[in-house]
């Protein structure tokens, strides 16, 4: 791996298409799109709740000391690279 303080960039993906790194951007925006609907549907539901949303901004614990959410997280990361599991050519 090439050092990077010398204002060079390390090729982690040598053996990725164009099309497979744009596919796995795609995958994420897809990703992204998704969670940021379904938010704006859930505050919407909560403040016509009297919910305070304050909440929704503080700091929460790592998903790796959640069962659940670590296997979400885990398949979040598989959805989005897989792409790169089976390369085109």
């Amino acid at each position: 791996m090439e050092d990077n303080t010398q204002g060079t960039t390390g090729d982690y993906f040598s053996n990725v298409s164009k099309s497979d790194m744009m596919r796995v951007v795609l995958a994420l925006a897809t990703e992204v799109y998704a969670m940021r609907d379904r938010q704006i549907v859930l505050e919407d539901i909560l403040s016509g709740c009297d919910i305070d949303l304050a909440r929704l901004d503080e700091q929460v614990e790592a998903a790796v000391y959640d069962v659940n959410r670590l296997a979400e997280r885990d398949a979040f990361v598989a959805r989005v690279f897989a792409a790169m599991a089976e390369p085109t050519r």
